[in-house]
């Protein structure tokens, strides 16, 4: 379910066959040094999903939500807690701090400046465990409790403009609102548990891999890979 090594390096990857436009050759490093060379071809009748941050986090990134001015996410991450991401410069993610909670968590959302960080059973649906995090300052968050309850599960996709951006088992995904047809993807390896949109850009809680930054253009390439 999960992959460790994180792949440092910008990957293109396109559903469908465009006509063939520009050519254009990246080389980039993976973590074990081996060489790959992207070689992609232009496809304006998709929509280019590249990668352009990644930062290592504690725990497993398992859900994610940014705040109110687009400034900092919290990441809901297992047995880590709660971890705040200063995102002002989305290529350069950066943690401002960790919070332990009681337990295992895995989602979080804000609302007016409360960080609620919760673990959902998978086999009751309704069932939370809260803790509660005051996060007007995401320099000095603090702590407001815990709670245990049943709650209805408000997690949902985001809608952009014309399309829909949702994550499942290969990864990011944007479908047309008007034929529900792909018009792009990035695939990460089934780890890709919740994201969270920013103008152009996809923040996702991307499991042992930490957070992944994704960037949603406006024109695409298919891309081939080899090393």
């Amino acid at each position: 379910m999960q992959k460790i090594l994180i792949m440092v390096s910008l990957l293109l990857y396109w559903v469908g066959c465009g006509s063939s436009g520009s050519q254009k050759t990246e080389t980039s490093l993976t973590p074990n040094g081996t060489e790959t060379v992207i070689k992609s071809h232009r496809t304006p009748d998709y929509i280019a999903i590249t990668e352009v941050g990644v930062l290592a986090l504690e725990g497993v990134a398992l859900d994610i939500a940014i705040s109110a001015d687009g400034e900092f996410a919290y990441i809901a991450s297992g047995d880590a807690g709660l971890q705040v991401v200063d995102i002002r410069d989305p290529y350069n993610p950066e943690l401002v701090s960790l919070h332990d909670t009681p337990e295992y968590v895995n989602h979080v959302n804000i609302v007016e400046g409360i960080a609620y960080v919760s673990y959902r059973a998978q086999n009751w649906s309704d069932y939370i465990s809260v803790t509660a995090f005051d996060v007007h300052n995401p320099y000095a968050v603090k702590d407001l409790g815990h709670y245990e309850g049943f709650v209805t599960n408000n997690h949902t996709v985001c809608e952009k403009e014309d399309f829909i951006c949702f994550t499942d088992r290969e990864g990011l995904k944007v479908v047309k609102k008007s034929d529900y047809s792909i018009i792009g993807r990035y695939d990460l390896f089934d780890t890709a548990y919740a994201f969270a949109m920013r103008d152009n850009f996809a923040f996702v809680a991307n499991g042992r891999n930490g957070l992944t930054v994704l960037e949603v253009g406006e024109e695409g390439y298919h891309a081939t890979l080899t090393e």
